[in-house]
């Protein structure tokens, strides 16, 4: 049934495009594909497998951090139009790194609060630490000057207060920018729980539905499955293994979560079941809806430009497919879900009641190269 998924995902290694990949989709409840590809570490000769193969995860954490917040949702702790600044006080007299044109910057007051509703939808103006921007050049700055005086990262909620006291990339809402707004939910989650962001998604998520191998460390019994990250334009030169094997002291809600095919396959076919999975209810229908539907406005969509979201709303932290023919995808409206930096990907379509789970191990992602061939091979499959 699904040869054209297995010839693809198998060509991506035979033309040594990837070092390796694993993949599970299913449909109707039943496993309709599951293989692996290639290598989990090339050197050592350890094959990758859709079973066992531990791969780190990066942005595909953050919708398991929404799924984790909207339960506080649900027990009415928090509502989307609340301020950030209401659970986090770094986040309180925001500002604003506006730029000139002369490449200078100058700080001034924000016009507003960020909202949680636009940490969800990436339209809060908090960047990732970088280069891009003037915003994200001072929290690089700023996260680096923490690091040379403590001697380590910040735990999560120092973090997460530190970069809501720093200055904005854009006016909150303006515009959309993919960026640290949901590490923040996750210090959020943290303020409202009582709990680390890790122990709560245990507690919450993973041992609910048997993620067993899910978490933002790797004990050291399990660190021969972790996936060796290869640089696929440098000759598939390996990454130095950085695999933390106990708790660390800031846990990424954003992009720091291990997990394995099975593991993120169960989470995904919990998704496509409205919050339920085996008898066992981690959200409400609806609200697995409303993460699942499309909140920009036409102002915020215009700058929802990258070449992977030609054709897709943004929800509460996943793409969400709007347009399939600007898309150029065989797919469905209404598939949803997220990816990953090191070129993983999943897929809920409720349309065709199916779920898919692609975890692989690229620097970088290129996922413009692979997702869009792997989507056209499953469709064309049903």
């Amino acid at each position: 049934m699904m040869e054209l998924v297995r010839n693809t995902l198998s060509g991506f290694v035979e033309r040594g495009e990837i070092a390796g990949c694993a993949a599970r989709i299913m449909r109707d409840d039943a496993v309709c594909f599951e293989d692996s590809f290639g290598w989990a570490d090339v050197e050592h000769k350890i094959p990758m497998s859709s079973e066992n193969t531990i791969f780190a995860i990066a942005s595909m954490s953050k919708v398991i951090t929404v799924v984790g917040i909207m339960r506080l949702y649900e027990q009415g702790l928090f509502k989307l139009w609340d301020p950030v600044s209401a659970y986090l006080p770094g986040f309180k007299n925001p500002t604003v790194a506006k730029e000139k044109p002369d490449g200078s910057y100058e700080i001034v007051p924000a016009g507003g609060e960020v909202t949680m509703r636009q940490l969800f939808t990436m339209t809060s103006g908090v960047p990732y630490a970088g280069k891009d921007t003037a915003a994200a050049r001072i929290q690089d700055e700023k996260g680096d000057a923490y690091i040379a005086e403590h001697g380590s990262m910040p735990d999560t909620q120092t973090y997460c207060n530190l970069v809501g006291s720093l200055p904005l990339a854009f006016e909150p809402g303006e515009r959309w920018m993919y960026g640290f707004s949901i590490d923040v939910l996750g210090a959020v989650i943290e303020v409202l729980s009582g709990k680390t962001l890790g122990e709560y998604l245990k507690e919450t998520v993973f041992d609910p539905l048997g993620m067993t191998d899910t978490g933002f460390f790797v004990p050291k019994e399990k660190w021969d499955r972790v996936a060796t990250r290869y640089f696929i334009r440098d000759g598939m030169k390996p990454e130095e293994r950085r695999i933390p094997t106990e708790k660390p002291v800031f846990e990424s809600g954003g992009g720091g979560l291990f997990s394995t095919v099975r593991d993120y396959s169960r989470f995904a076919q919990m998704l496509l079941h409205g919050g339920t999975l085996d008898g066992v209810r981690i959200l409400g229908r609806k609200t697995v809806d409303l993460i699942a539907t499309d909140h920009l406005t036409p102002q915020q969509q215009a700058t929802h430009s990258w070449d992977t979201q030609r054709g897709y709303g943004y929800g509460l932290g996943v793409r969400v497919m709007t347009n399939p023919e600007v898309a150029d995808i065989n797919g469905s409206v209404g598939e949803w879900g997220w990816d990953g930096a090191f070129g993983n990907w999943f897929c809920v379509d409720p349309k065709e009641r199916l779920t898919c789970v692609y975890l692989t191990t690229n620097l970088p992602g290129d996922h413009y190269r692979f997702i869009p061939k792997l989507m056209a091979s499953m469709y064309a499959s049903l």
